[in-house]
């Protein structure tokens, strides 16, 4: 039996949980609003506290989310 699941909301959020649920077997159908993934963390430069790279922590995601077999 094949199992699907609708994630609501790319944001980096999303993108993870679609990772995590298409890793553990699901099915997972990403939907989102605007015409491209990556929510607000996409518009940001850093990261709060840390001031890390926010593209250096979404483009990884992005790719990985794109190249996923589910």
């Amino acid at each position: 039996m094949n199992k699907s699941v609708l994630v609501i909301g790319g944001g980096i959020a999303g993108i993870q949980a679609a990772i995590d649920l298409g890793d553990m077997g699901f099915k997972a159908y990403l939907v989102e609003q605007s015409s491209a993934i990556g929510g607000r963390m996409a518009q940001l430069d850093k990261t709060f506290p840390t001031n890390d790279c926010s593209m250096c922590m979404l483009s990884p995601k992005l790719m990985e989310v794109a190249r996923h077999p589910n």
